[in-house]
């Protein structure tokens, strides 16, 4: 998860349109967020932790301004939730704060490339693969003298895993994408203002125009000057035997907001060809089809149109609870899924009731989801989910850390079916998913078929 957003002006301050981009992230990570900006002069950084509504309420300085900043929401995969761990982070010099990046994934060699630095006398803050990266691009940039891009092009090299990153000077702007592509980064212009984001929404929020998404390795650099784009020269030599990027395709199961072009598809028409693709396989007949809010609604509303049962909004979802799935721990996921939904009796009472949700992960709150529709009424509940069996745990930005936490893992669809208390539960299969997302061979779906594309070469143990 995470979101990051980067701007660029000719001359305007970017503070406001930074924070209502990175509001309109907010789903990407609530655990914490900063804005790292520069007036041509200066970088300064704040960050914190808690929601962006908290931590930006107001300018955090009257001088904390520019034309040029990156912002980055924090979902916690690499590193405790502390504030030394928030992005962006910063590289300061002799000469003040040189440079500041805020990242979006995950990565497979952290130690490896952190135990190389620190024998050079590089100090660690935190445990955040963001640190890391841009240590390792100023390591190179100003220590060993490589021009900025070399330096990037070094990182690129050199570091594995998944990150979609904005990195900023005191002038400029770069957009980095990984060599597999795997997280969501795009960029659009309008008004003089360049802007990067993980989602097209907060480009939309700051008016301008989207141009594309950046291509596998490709880094595109934004100054005075204009925008540059510089496509990786050797993007293939870096993926080895993939011959297409490996986009991560739970960014339509579930990350993205359905109003977001990611991967060159909006998420929302995406989501309703896995609803019509469990409706055109299943056989169970039911009264009624009802979404888990927020991220299965767009399935729930394919399965309906495809299937002529009729849609309604059976759970009332209280949107001032997070989303259950990237609370940090189980008992946080416990006490969301209480407070988040009360069911509508009515929708349910003496129904046979298709209960559409985007995945099951541990499975904790499908059960709950479960017992509650029973209790407000259901004759039969029939779980159907717009995604595979989730087995194994990815690498690559999504917390799931341990494969026996995954219920798909341990247990058989039958076994699933009895430990949840549904009548039946239906999943995608990985080749409907495939045919669902269009070029189905240019995404990762390692957490369904394990089939890793950029080899696990750490576990993942940090301090907790």
């Amino acid at each position: 998860m995470c979101g990051v957003m980067g701007m660029f002006s000719s001359a305007a301050d970017v503070l406001p349109d930074v924070i209502n981009g990175l509001f309109q992230m907010q789903h990407r990570g609530q655990d914490a967020c900063g804005i790292a900006i520069s007036d041509g002069k200066r970088i300064r950084l704040h960050r914190g932790l808690g929601y962006v509504r908290e931590v930006f309420r107001d300018r955090p300085t009257p001088e904390f301004a520019g034309h040029v900043a990156c912002g980055h929401v924090r979902y916690p995969t690499q590193g405790s939730n502390r504030v030394d761990n928030a992005q962006p982070h910063m590289v300061t010099t002799l000469s003040g704060p040189a440079m500041a990046l805020g990242s979006n994934g995950d990565l497979t060699n952290y130690w490896e490339i952190r135990r190389f630095l620190e024998a050079d006398g590089v100090d660690f803050a935190g445990t955040n693969d963001g640190e890391l990266i841009l240590k390792y691009i100023a390591f190179h940039h100003i220590r060993r003298h490589l021009p900025i891009l070399e330096a990037i092009r070094k990182m690129q090299a050199d570091v594995k895993g998944a990150y979609s990153a904005c990195l900023m000077t005191r002038d400029r702007l770069y957009a980095i994408r990984d060599p597999f592509a795997i997280r969501p980064l795009s960029f659009g212009s309008g008004g003089g203002h360049w802007v990067v984001a993980s989602e097209t929404n907060a480009l939309d929020i700051c008016r301008v125009d989207l141009v594309g998404d950046l291509e596998p390795g490709e880094v595109v650099e934004f100054s005075r000057h204009g925008m540059r784009r510089h496509p990786h020269p050797d993007a293939q030599a870096l993926r080895g035997a993939r011959t297409t990027p490996a986009h991560c395709v739970f960014e339509h199961v579930y990350f993205s907001r359905p109003d977001s072009i990611t991967f060159g598809e909006r998420s929302y028409d995406v989501r309703k060809r896995f609803g019509r693709w469990l409706a055109e396989h299943d056989t169970v007949k039911g009264d009624v089809v009802v979404p888990v809010p927020d991220s299965s609604n767009a399935v729930a509303l394919g399965y309906a149109h495809a299937s002529g049962i009729p849609f309604e909004f059976g759970l009332v979802r209280n949107h001032y609870v997070g989303r259950t799935f990237i609370s940090p721990d189980q008992p946080g996921r416990d006490d969301g899924v209480k407070h988040k939904f009360n069911p509508l009796r009515s929708v349910f009472k003496g129904k046979r009731v298709i209960l559409v949700d985007d995945s099951i992960v541990r499975g904790t709150t499908s059960r709950k989801l479960v017992r509650m529709v029973r209790a407000a009424g259901a004759s039969e509940v029939h779980l159907r989910i717009g995604s595979p069996i989730t087995q194994y745990s990815c690498y690559y930005g999504v917390d799931t850390p341990d494969r026996e936490q995954l219920i798909g893992s341990r247990l058989s669809v039958d076994m699933i079916c009895q430990h949840l208390t549904a009548d039946s539960v239906l999943y995608m299969t990985i080749e409907g998913l495939r045919e669902c997302v269009g070029d189905g061979a240019s995404f990762c779906m390692a957490c369904f078929d394990g089939d890793y594309p950029i080899p696990i070469t750490e576990a993942k143990a940090w301090e907790g």
